[in-house]
């Protein structure tokens, strides 16, 4: 039989690499076997030397232990949502907020594996059933961020309404300074409702040293250039991060509708392969590299209560009721 080298494998299809570190995950019987085999191979005696680094780094990679074995599932906190002393916004602090605002995102972002990056799943009608844990991470996204409108519009006086404005600002800040630009652009996105930016008295309120942050925020997460400023924050940032999910569902859209499968002559387009694995590669390393943020039940059974969350039109109806329109 002939002997086969690290170096004679040939080529691969880059997208089929990543499967390596979430199977394993899934699949502990695996990952031994293959810890077994990469240091049988490093015992060959005969193994050359950049065979013998490409095996010691793999190995090096798969031997390294996750920074939190007991990795908490968004699943798991919901059951734990019965708290004997549930927490209300005015007794949380900023900090409190944003260190389990960031907490919950990145768990619910690192739950999506990274098969539901393929086909444009969540674009089909059978998105749900294809791409779950891309749907819940939407759904998710869009509870906070009606939670954010939702706490804001259910103060009657203007007064209290400016302050939990500049409260969630604040919230946002710190979430800008942990690296959670998906919690910065929940909260922001919530601010610009029509609902609440029409508020011109309530506005009025806002410090400028908050409306001035709150610029700068909305600056950063802009999809402005297709997310530039946002990509620019990303490329220099250290995980742990947690980025803005849709960025890149819309640069995979884009690579799929525009660019084919096969080339002229009938072959693979590894082109288009190459491109989409960039892609799930950058997704994966912010997946995998996690918070040390203690969970907060308290804090936790405030930001997924539900019972909280006010739907649209009634939002703006109590908007209007708030601050009815000016005559023509």
């Amino acid at each position: 039989m002939t002997e086969i080298g690290l170096n004679d494998l040939g080529p691969f299809d880059p997208v089929t690499l990543l499967v390596k570190d979430k199977d394993f995950e899934l699949n502990n019987e695996l990952k031994m076997n293959v810890l077994n085999l990469l240091e049988e191979v490093l015992r060959d005696p005969d193994l050359l030397p950049q065979e013998r680094k490409a095996t010691a780094n793999i190995l090096r990679a798969l031997s390294q232990e996750d920074q939190d074995d007991t990795h908490l599932k968004i699943e798991d906190i919901m059951q734990m949502l019965e708290c004997p002393k549930p927490e209300c916004f005015e007794t949380l602090s900023a900090m409190e907020l944003a260190e389990q605002i960031t907490l919950l995102d990145h768990i619910v972002f690192r739950s999506i594996p990274y098969e539901e990056f393929l086909g444009q799943g969540w674009m089909k009608l059978d998105k749900n059933e294809r791409t779950p844990y891309i749907m819940k991470t939407s759904q998710h996204f869009n509870d906070m961020s009606n939670l954010v409108a939702s706490q804001i519009m259910n103060y009657a006086d203007v007064g209290s309404r400016a302050n939990a404005i500049e409260k969630w600002v604040a919230v946002a800040d710190i979430c800008r300074c942990m690296h959670n630009y998906n919690g910065v652009l929940e909260i922001t996105s919530a601010l610009n409702r029509s609902a609440i930016y029409r508020l011109k008295k309530t506005w009025a309120k806002v410090s400028k040293q908050t409306k001035a942050l709150m610029d700068k925020l909305q600056k950063t997460v802009s999809s402005e250039g297709r997310f530039k400023n946002l990509r620019e924050t990303l490329k220099n940032c250290n995980p742990p991060s947690v980025p803005y999910l849709g960025m890149y569902l819309t640069d995979l859209a884009f690579i799929e509708e525009g660019t084919p499968n096969f080339t002229e002559e009938g072959l693979v387009n590894f082109s288009k392969m190459r491109m989409i694995s960039h892609i799930i590669r950058e997704i994966r390393q912010f997946q995998q590299t996690s918070y040390r943020i203690e969970h907060q039940q308290k804090v936790t059974q405030y930001l997924l209560d539900k019972s909280l969350i006010i739907d649209e039109d009634t939002l703006y109806e109590l908007s209007l009721k708030i601050e009815p329109r000016l005559p023509a």
